[in-house]
């Protein structure tokens, strides 16, 4: 049972950074920083895209907007987070 908490932990981690890089990029590309036509980052960023759009479009669609602002990064990354001292804190228990 260890085991899989700290997998599962583990999983959270990994996708809390890749949703940081993609919060990231398309701030960047948005801003004209970076060259969306460029092939390894189009590849880098439709593949953020496939990852983390389901999930941050359910967000999206119970969220009002704020003038732009898109907001459902933050409730992902504080969801997860709680989820993540959850699980550590369940594991010191066993």
């Amino acid at each position: 049972m260890n085991a899989f908490l700290i997998l599962l932990n583990e999983i959270i981690t990994l996708y809390l950074y890749t949703l940081f890089v993609y919060v990231i990029m398309s701030l960047l590309i948005q801003f004209q920083m970076i060259n969306s036509y460029n092939k390894i980052i189009n590849a880098i960023f439709r593949a953020l895209i496939s990852i983390h759009e389901p999930l941050l479009g359910k967000i999206r669609r119970y969220m009002p907007t704020l003038s732009g602002i898109d907001l459902s990064p933050v409730i992902v990354i504080l969801f997860l987070s709680f989820l993540n001292n959850l699980i550590q804190d369940y594991r010191l228990e066993l």
